[in-house]
Order: structure tokens, then C-alpha cells, then sequence
């Protein structure tokens, strides 16, 4: 999944009510929240803590109360009260309130992964090799940073050949 340039921009400006709102309505687009958490991933890492606290609103995690009109008073709510706990709740009434469409996405996402033919430990093995290249180069430049960062790459790439159970195909 790519971000789009349009959050890239968004996030590069410090636009926080603009990143929200992107993040917020990738969940309609993507109910799987997979589109989020990349999104969620990249705003933390460029611009710190996106979420504000709590503002003491009582929600509703009932989902025979969930319907699409509390989706879109929390979607409003959202923008201005960006919470951890009510983008929980957007995450789970996205899922639940369109759950096919979720579901139609996570399909075409295995389809995309096994039809290309690589297991986990293929693509661990190159994050293995990725990350003890850059161990080599920080060894040999004398960079702190670049060894240990090679070395957490690797070990990354490690977990992945570990965890693979056979000839299981790469599913995100």
C-alpha cells in the first residue's frame, strides 16, 4: 500500500487537522484500517503524538448500536477529538459496518501475496542480507548508528525466516 502524496504534503506542513482528516477517512476507504496504520505510522514518525486526549465522551463499543449515522457523528467528533480511544471505535464500526468491503480487500491483498510466489522466509532472507550489509558498512565507517541499525534490520529479517511455517505465501 502506498501513502499518497497528498498526505505526504500534509504531514510535511504540520497540517495536524488535515492529517487527521485524511487518517480518519482512509478508514472508509480501507475499512481493514491496514491504509491507517501506514498512514498513522508515517504522521507519528514525522510529526510526534497525532491524537489528543480523551474528551471524556461516553462511547458506544456495543455493535448492535452502531449504524452508519453514529459512524458519521464520530467521523465529525474525530476531527476535533482525535483520540486513541475514538479511533478505536472508527476502526471496529469501519470494520463491522462494512465488513464485506473489508473483507473484498483482504482477499485481493492474499490474492496479490501468494500469486507472487514469496514466502516469509525469502523476504526475511533479504532483510537479513539488507541489514548485515549495513552492519559491514557502519563496522567498517566507524558509524555507531548505521551498525546498530543494521543489526535491528537484521534481526528483523531473522524473526521473519524464524516465523516461517513452511511453504506459506507472504501475507500482509
Amino acid at each position: 500500500m502506498a501513502i499518497t502524496n497528498e498526505f505526504m504534503d500534509a504531514v510535511q506542513s504540520g497540517n495536524m487537522m488535515r492529517v487527521r482528516i485524511m487518517l480518519k477517512d482512509s478508514l472508509l476507504i480501507d475499512p481493514t484500517a491496514a491504509q491507517f496504520d501506514e498512514m498513522e505510522l508515517h504522521a507519528a514518525e514525522k510529526m510526534g503524538n497525532i491524537y489528543t486526549e480523551h474528551d471524556g465522551e461516553k462511547l458506544d463499543f456495543d455493535v448492535s448500536a452502531w449504524n452508519e449515522d453514529y459512524l458519521n457523528r464520530q467521523m465529525v467528533t474525530a476531527v476535533n477529538s482525535f483520540s486513541k480511544e475514538r479511533i478505536a471505535l472508527l476502526k471496529g464500526m469501519a470494520r463491522y459496518l462494512y465488513k464485506n468491503k473489508a473483507d473484498k480487500i483482504r482477499n485481493e491483498r492474499k490474492e496479490i501475496y501468494s500469486t507472487s510466489g514469496i514466502t516469509r522466509k525469502q523476504v526475511g532472507a533479504g532483510i537479513t542480507v539488507a541489514g548485515s550489509v549495513a552492519v559491514v558498512a557502519g563496522i567498517c565507517t566507524s558509524h555507531m548508528a548505521l551498525t546498530i541499525g543494521g543489526a535491528a534490520v537484521a534481526a528483523v529479517g531473522v524473526a521473519l525466516i524464524v516465523s516461517d511455517k513452511g511453504n506459506d505465501k507472504w501475507e500482509k
